[in-house]
């Protein structure tokens, strides 16, 4: 089945027509899913800017055929078609959410598909064992925008770096924007035939925006790679502590040593196919 039929949810000759409400009297739930940015960081020209809320259609089978594509997986577009065969609106692109939102849109979906108990696993940081549990995925908590932009509608913010004193101004990425790097990062380490992984210094050049004023990639690049690691940690922790999005953490008791975990929900296959 080729991409253009998986996008297609509805059967030829039945595009205009109510079946599910007017031959089977049910129709497909929809659900308003609450943007952790509340849209304020998208241009004023976006129609994402100021949506506190987006409206998604409940999973149907359809959705799982784009789960099971093997073409989405190849490309990495999974997650993108899958938010965009749910969104009521058209003209969004799900590539232009920030990470955070698209969090919140994947958590809405999947609570919209098969409930909100998720069963993980995770390792005890103490002992080792590995703890099984079930999270309930509609009591996540929403982690909002704590810091201002640089403008309004403009997703730059500013952070002092600690030990070079320069001024940093970063951006949170979107999710076309997070996919490029990986794939760009994954490009490079086959061209270079290196076993080190750039997931740092990719991470920030794909985040930062400018150092001091100066926005030439090559410079900003040259200054990633040598900037000092508690500045590139620091730095680090203030983008990641003040991202909008879901808080995945979930506290855990270990079943054998009775140590408590703080642990991040790990999105698995469990995640969109639950076992029944």
């Amino acid at each position: 089945m080729s991409k253009t039929e998986l996008m297609g949810a509805v059967p030829d000759g039945l595009a205009r027509q109510n079946v599910m409400k007017e031959d089977f009297g049910w129709e497909v739930p929809i659900e308003a899913i609450p943007l952790p940015s509340r849209g304020t960081l998208y241009n004023p020209d976006s129609v994402l800017y100021n949506r506190e809320t987006l409206k998604i259609k409940s999973m149907t089978a359809h959705e799982e055929d784009i789960l099971a594509s093997p073409a989405f997986h190849k490309d990495g577009s999974t997650i993108t078609q899958l938010i965009k065969s749910c969104l009521t609106d058209n003209a969004i692109d799900p590539d232009d959410l920030i990470l955070g939102d698209r969090i919140s849109l994947m958590v809405g979906i999947r609570v919209t598909g098969y409930g909100p108990a998720y069963n993980a696993s995770s390792s005890c940081k103490s002992c080792d064992h590995m703890n099984k549990f079930e999270a309930d995925l509609s009591s996540l908590e929403i982690n909002r925008l704590k810091i201002k932009p640089v403008s309004e509608g403009v997703n730059e913010f500013e952070f002092n770096l600690p030990v070079t004193k320069k001024k940093v101004t970063f951006k949170y990425l979107t999710g076309g924007e997070e996919r490029l790097r990986n794939q760009t990062s994954k490009n490079q380490s086959k061209v270079l035939k290196t076993k080190i992984e750039t997931n740092v210094t990719s991470y920030l050049e794909s985040t930062i925006a400018s150092v001091d004023g100066i926005r030439d990639r090559l410079k900003i690049k040259h200054f990633i790679y040598n900037m000092p690691a508690f500045d590139s940690k620091k730095l680090r922790s203030f983008i990641l502590d003040n991202e909008p999005g879901i808080n995945m953490s979930h506290s855990l008791t270990c079943e054998r040593c009775g140590v408590s975990n703080d642990v991040s929900l790990p999105i698995t296959s469990e995640f969109f196919w639950p076992s029944t």
